[in-house]
């Protein structure tokens, strides 16, 4: 009997995944292999300590499309690396405004650039 619970356990769950040295993440494909990402450059009023950059970042963080967020309350600016298509700078900027900030201003720049100012 116990070899058959044995037998039925190892079934069930030892034999789910026939790769062994494979993980679910393998499958994915990576961030820059199949998919562009581009940034910009968000020149948004009314931060004034790193609490507000917090705010910014945890916002916009959470739009569909967005993978990276950096926000600097000293130059004003946010960078933002997203996919195209997904996200959205409607979106953008009603997270912004919905946080107390004024978006004054958007503009694309190289995702090369905006890396070395993180």
């Amino acid at each position: 009997m116990r070899f058959l619970i044995v037998f039925c356990f190892f079934l069930a769950f030892g034999c789910s995944n026939s790769s062994p040295n494979k993980s679910a993440s393998d499958s994915k494909p990576q961030i820059g292999e199949s998919v562009k990402l581009a940034a910009l450059e968000l020149s948004i009023q009314g931060m004034s300590c790193t609490g507000c950059e917090q705010t910014i970042q945890s916002g916009l963080t959470g739009l569909k499309g967005v993978k990276h967020v950096k926000a600097s309350f000293k130059d004003g600016k946010a960078y933002v690396e997203y996919l195209p298509g997904l996200a959205d700078t409607i979106k953008m900027r009603e997270s912004i405004t919905a946080s107390g900030y004024v978006l004054a201003n958007i503009k694309s720049t190289q995702i090369d650039s905006l890396r070395l100012k993180q």
